[in-house]
């Protein structure tokens, strides 16, 4: 029993944080019920190894300290679905959009591009088996980072990821900024040749359907790339 409580805790936000089974449209029982069952699996392999602590101060101790390390790879993991949320709000921003908000995936509702981008990632995620491989990952990290571990938490693993993904969901975004950039130079020049030309009500629906283009033509390689940067953003994969 002691041994399936520490996997649970070493388990536990690797599932509720993890991008697709993690998301909050799926219902919390679901996700329980998937953290028992893989819980229950791994811990009859027999390869956490570990002496129970018999004195109950001491076992608290040690499932604190695997709460934390869960907590540390499920922000690792969910890095990944943020970096598309926050490259989606940026080109919303960007291309006239961000009044527009789609379907709340998360906590609140977030822009239609970030929403489009959010969900396209996770549906790729799965069709990688990126979940199988993330639980093949976890379990080999028994062999590195043994039950009980306070060193590897301590390290600024957490703030290199987010640091990370935002500088690659930027990276993502760019093309829009500068075309949004250009846009708002061209206008400067049309306004200072024609003041009494309304030029922000007649270049709004020339910025919207612009962007929409380019999102529409882009959005392939932009998930490509995306993929292609995952194993970089996720640390311990």
């Amino acid at each position: 029993m002691g041994q399936f409580m520490l996997t649970v805790a070493r388990l536990s936000f690797v599932i509720i944080l993890i991008p697709g089974i993690g998301e909050r449209v799926i219902p919390t029982q679901v996700r329980v019920m998937v953290l028992l069952a893989l819980s229950a699996a791994i811990s009859g392999l027999g390869i956490t190894n570990y002496e129970i602590p018999t004195q109950t101060a001491d076992f608290m101790l040690v499932m604190f300290t695997e709460v934390l390390l869960s907590l540390f790879l499920g922000i690792g993991l969910r890095v990944i679905i943020w970096a598309l949320s926050i490259a989606g709000s940026v080109i919303a921003q960007s291309i006239g959009l961000s009044q527009f908000l789609g379907v709340a995936m998360d906590d609140e509702a977030q822009t239609a591009t970030a929403n489009l981008l959010t969900m396209a990632g996770a549906a790729l995620l799965f069709s990688m088996d990126f979940h199988v491989q993330v639980i093949t990952s976890w379990i080999g990290l028994y062999e590195t980072v043994p039950i009980g571990s306070v060193s590897w938490t301590g390290q600024a693993y957490l703030f290199d990821s987010i640091y990370a993904a935002f500088a690659f969901a930027i990276m993502l975004s760019w093309p829009f900024v500068a075309m949004n950039l250009l846009y708002n130079i061209c206008l400067g020049f049309i306004n200072k040749a024609m003041p009494q030309m309304m030029v922000a009500f007649v270049g709004a629906p020339f910025l919207v359907g612009a962007g929409l283009f380019l999102l529409a033509v882009s959005i392939g390689a932009l998930l490509m790339v995306w993929q292609e940067r995952i194993m970089q953003l996720i640390v311990w994969l």
